[in-house]
């Protein structure tokens, strides 16, 4: 039988914890059976010695779920679906670099809200996306100009302002989870989305944007109409 020293915070009980399971993994090499370390803190610090990988694995499904949806539902148009998810991407990874400067922990409350983010940042981007792979323009220029117009008065009102003035109550919480892991990375979140969506990816989808969508438009009746701009962008 072997005993820990007095463990102070999180990072001791979490070391503490891997050094008896190395301890034990040396003691079943000479022993026939199992052999397995007990106590009453690693029911509550077992998760963090893997939480690093459930964060890497959970992220990297919740993202390739977003390019498989994002293909489908943008018409099967890979370029488009490949824009969508690198911006989603990109606010992902500025999600944990804010979660770094702000001192928040990754823990599974916080991988839930990394996670939720991954789905909420969809909304900022797959509807500039597709509004520009819709345009009629000829430049990509235009159909940024265009895609903006029409798409990125909704995105500002319809998502960033309400999830701002919904999550704004939580600024007043006395709970410190809900001040640090709700409040602080919610309005990460939609600051990041907002950013991304409304200035990053139009000017993104100017240089990559995908080719412009030649199909005619079909109107109420039985006319098939195509209609043209009237000014050419250089950039195509």
């Amino acid at each position: 039988m072997t005993y820990h020293t007095t463990c102070r915070n999180s990072s001791d009980f979490i070391e503490a914890y891997k050094q008896a399971r190395n301890l034990s993994e040396l003691i079943k090499q000479n022993v026939n059976g199992n052999v397995y370390p007990y106590s009453i803190f690693y029911v509550y610090y077992e998760m963090y010695v893997t939480m690093v990988n459930q964060v890497a694995i959970n992220l990297s499904v919740c993202i390739f779920a977003v390019f498989i949806v994002s293909f489908v539902l943008l018409n099967f148009n890979f370029m488009s679906s490949v824009i969508t998810t690198t911006t989603v991407l990109m606010i992902t990874v500025n999600m944990l670099g804010m979660m770094y400067l702000l001192d928040i922990n990754i823990n599974p409350v916080s991988l839930v809200n990394l996670v939720m983010s991954v789905g909420i940042s969809v909304e900022f981007s797959s509807h500039i996306t597709r509004s520009f792979s819709l345009s009629r323009q000829l430049g990509r220029v235009d159909r940024a100009k265009e895609a903006l117009t029409k798409t990125g008065s909704s995105v500002l009102s319809g998502i960033f302002m309400t999830k701002l003035i919904g999550i704004s109550v939580l600024a007043f919480a006395k709970s410190q989870i809900f001040e640090i892991y709700y409040f602080k990375m919610y309005v990460c979140i939609v600051l990041l989305g907002m950013l991304h969506g409304l200035v990053f990816l139009p000017v993104f989808l100017t240089f990559f944007g995908p080719s412009r969508n030649t199909e005619p438009i079909r109107t109420s009746g039985y006319k098939t109409i195509e209609t043209e701009p009237t000014e050419r962008d250089p950039l195509i």
